[in-house]
């Protein structure tokens, strides 16, 4: 399945309305935010119908899993929105996340732990806000709980060091760009051990650089320690590095540009569970047997040209989604 879809699920007291882009939802917030209000009118229409008082409309069907069965349900669902309520233990599970790299679902799950053992996107966490209230009726729309990353200056002015998520191609652009500016470039070895790599560097200005894509479980954590220390660390999220070559115009067509602009359109989640990883297939298809190919594992020189690094320097400070020559 691939593609946004809008759905929205009420009864004559409240309406949820949920924007999706993602296979991979994360409705997060404390206790009492109507997390299991909504998970439970999904269920309630799923077992009555329309006699349940609740009307969904959605462009797919909308499902519920739950406890000790929830393997077999799932196995029989197809391109579904799957619904899932915290308390059900199994969404940390290896079991769980292997079920999901197979699925052509989208799941939307009602939890407020880290899930480490997904790849979901900084952007695919929401909070259930409470929009209006009017006529004894409520509206409840989910919003994206990190909107605006706290990118405080793109700038590179004043680093000490470059922190990145781990030691494949990533690491080779800025530990290139790190030696000629005569600072440090640090990989942490994953992106669970970036925060404790960023508390090792008290005294340092760092750019971290991690895949926005797939760092959802580890955003609570850093983003609570970079607004404790707004001046002393640069937090740049993209999609993934992949990302950020073809988004800076090195590899250019008009296909990739439209990708870029709405890739939801063209990830089927069966086939990527992450967009970092349609990212990385659709970079090494891009370059195949020309002087760019890609290799996650090891940069080619032909990314460490002055005049590449300087496209992708330029486009992570324009902050903008598209490349800098060709953005609208």
């Amino acid at each position: 399945m691939k593609g946004a879809y809008t759905i929205r699920i009420h009864n004559r007291r409240v309406t949820f309305t949920l924007r999706l882009e993602r296979n991979l939802t994360v409705i997060c917030g404390s206790s009492a935010t109507g997390k299991t209000t909504l998970v439970s009118y999904v269920s309630f229409y799923e077992d009555l119908g329309p006699q349940s008082g609740v009307t969904i409309e959605s462009p797919r069907p909308c499902v519920v899993l739950r406890g000790k069965d929830w393997e077999d349900k799932l196995s029989k669902t197809k391109e579904s929105f799957v619904f899932i309520d915290e308390g059900n233990h199994f969404i940390s599970s290896k079991d769980f996340a292997e079920a999901v790299q197979k699925s052509d679902n989208y799941f939307i799950l009602m939890t407020r732990e880290d899930l480490h053992q997904l790849p979901y996107s900084i952007h695919s966490i929401l909070q259930l806000r409470k929009t209006t209230s009017r006529f004894n009726h409520t509206y409840n729309q989910t919003y994206p709980l990190y909107d605006i990353v706290p990118e405080y200056d793109l700038k590179r002015s004043n680093l000490n060091a470059y922190l990145t998520e781990d030691s494949n191609s990533g690491n080779d652009l800025f530990e290139f760009v790190a030696k000629r500016d005569g600072i440090e470039c640090i990989s942490a070895g994953g992106k669970d051990h970036i925060l404790s790599e960023l508390q090792k560097l008290p005294d340092h200005r760092t750019m971290v650089i991690a895949d926005g894509a797939a760092f959802g479980s580890s955003m609570a954590l850093v983003y609570r320690y970079v607004q404790d220390h707004p001046h002393q660390v640069i937090l740049y999220l993209p999609e993934s590095f992949e990302w950020l070559i073809l988004a800076s115009g090195i590899v250019h067509s008009d296909e990739i540009d439209q990708i870029l602009d709405h890739p939801e359109d063209y990830i089927e989640s069966k086939d990527f569970m992450s967009w970092e990883r349609f990212f990385t297939h659709l970079l090494e298809s891009k370059t195949m047997g020309t002087r760019a190919q890609y290799s996650k594992r090891k940069l080619s020189d032909y990314y460490l040209e002055d005049k590449n690094v300087e496209k992708i320097l330029a486009c992570i400070q324009s902050g903008h989604q598209k490349h800098p020559e060709n953005k609208k």
